[in-house]
């Protein structure tokens, strides 16, 4: 072999170099598979753009689909900087559906690249922007005008602020996922201007988790979006954990969230989603605070400080300028916060709360794609649904292809459940009513299991 022919390794080889990786031992060296190429990660881990916490999932593994489904093409330059060589095709197997469904997938995202699918429609996002501006609008008229005088003007003008940040949410969203435009920097600036600014939540912070979601959805260990102990527990696996942490002399606190809250975790979550805006906004700040940004850039790190202080004095000013009284100020920001909670919460709990959860094992025998669907679940709406849920009742169709815009994704739909139906993989598509019902029903049956967890505990 020459210098200049790269190093093929064999899959038993890959297995054995990765094997410390795995383990967690914390000198070993990280290397990951991409289109059959074998890169090591080590001193790229922590400067990785979009986070370490989603490229440390991956280790070891095969992540050519998480990576294009991620990347812009820009990314295979910074790639071969790590490249360690080559390694064996695996052959698909005919019998193996969630190989032979995967490579279906992928020659369907090729073709919609062709046609023009991941192609964003400018209209509908200047349409999309200044609409969600406009409900911001609206509220600060309303205050402006009636807010010394009027408790039904004030209520109003809080229901709609509310609105408007589960609004922007959905665009931050779609701009975080670079859905609008093909240059990246163009999104990012609308996220921190309707994420940081406008809503009151950090790109950075929500970026950190939100790739790790998305490269290991539901994969229990690594999806930080069901690692919401102690407050509520989604699976079997997060309740054995949970419990088993505590057999060694828990604390007053811990022994009484195990013993009389998460056993009656059904009786408070529509409680506790009121508070679920208020808690990520102050997430947000306490991240960028304390971290860097996900990018590590000093730049961004300051314009995302700067946005989110001026987002709270903002509307801290407004409130207190344009309200005639501190108990309306007061009802103003509960109702505001509370709109907001249960408008983006119920969203986000529907998309793949109460679908199965994947342990890391199983997941390492499944297909990126299979991984998408099965985890995913779909709500059936109208136009006004579609609005409401920011395109995210299209869940399984924005996993499968997260940079694609919101507007085609009820399109690539029917493609995407016809392959599923050809290879046997499920496909859950329900009603919001019916969703939610489920939703509830698995914490119902995890806070049972929970019961009797913290009988043998304790």
């Amino acid at each position: 072999m020459t210098s200049t022919e790269a190093y093929l390794y064999t899959r038993q080889e890959f297995a054995v170099l990765t094997q410390d990786a795995k383990d967690g031992k914390p000198n070993a060296r990280k290397y990951i598979i991409i289109d059959n190429k074998v890169y090591d990660v080590t001193e790229f881990v922590e400067d990785h753009p979009g986070g370490a916490a989603v490229l440390l999932t991956h280790v070891g593994k095969d992540a050519s689909d998480v990576f294009h489904a991620m990347h812009p093409e820009s990314a295979y330059e910074v790639l071969a900087n790590c490249y360690a060589g080559d390694i064996e095709p695996v052959p698909v197997a005919a019998d193996n559906k969630s190989a032979v469904f995967a490579q279906e997938m992928r020659e369907l995202r090729d073709k919609l690249e062709q046609q023009g699918y991941f192609n964003s429609s400018t209209g509908f996002y200047i349409y999309k922007v200044l609409s969600t501006l406009a409900l911001c609008g609206a509220a600060f008229v309303l205050l402006y005008l009636y807010g010394k005088t009027s408790t039904l003007a004030v209520v109003t003008a809080a229901f709609l602020v509310g609105v408007f940040w589960q609004q922007c949410g959905w665009l931050a969203h779609d701009f975080g996922h670079h859905q609008a435009f093909k240059d990246r920097s163009f999104n990012d600036v609308l996220v921190v201007f309707l994420g940081d600014f406008c809503q009151g939540f950090s790109l950075s912070w929500w970026k950190n988790k939100h790739n790790t979601h998305h490269a290991s959805t539901n994969v229990h260990g690594h999806d930080p979006d069901i690692d919401t102990a102690p407050i509520l527990l989604w699976d079997e696996y997060a309740s054995a954990n949970y419990y088993g942490s505590l057999q060694d002399e828990p604390g007053t606190l811990s022994r009484f969230f195990a013993e009389s809250v998460l056993p009656n975790q059904t009786r408070y979550f529509f409680f506790i989603l009121a508070f679920a805006r208020l808690s990520w906004a102050v997430q947000s700040v306490m991240y960028m605070v304390s971290e860097e940004a996900i990018n590590k850039s000093k730049k961004l790190r300051f314009f995302e400080r700067s946005c989110l202080a001026a987002h709270w004095i903002l509307f801290t000013g407004v409130t207190i300028a344009w309200i005639g009284n501190v108990s309306n100020m007061l009802l103003f920001f509960f109702v505001s916060q509370t709109v907001a909670g249960y408008f983006i919460a119920l969203v986000f709990a529907l998309n793949h709360n109460g679908m199965p959860v994947i342990s890391q094992e199983k997941a390492e025998t499944m297909e990126f794609f299979e991984i998408q669907v099965i985890t995913g679940r779909d709500v059936s709406q109208g136009a006004l649904g579609d609005w409401f849920m920011g395109g995210l009742n299209y869940q399984i169709e924005h996993h499968v292809f997260p940079n694609m815009p919101r507007h085609n994704l009820s399109k690539v739909k029917p493609m995407v459940k016809s392959l599923c139906k050809k290879y046997g993989i499920h496909y859950h598509d329900t009603s919001f009513i019916n969703g939610t019902i489920e939703v509830m029903s698995t914490l119902d049956i995890v806070q049972k299991l929970s019961f009797r967890l913290s009988k043998k505990s304790f």
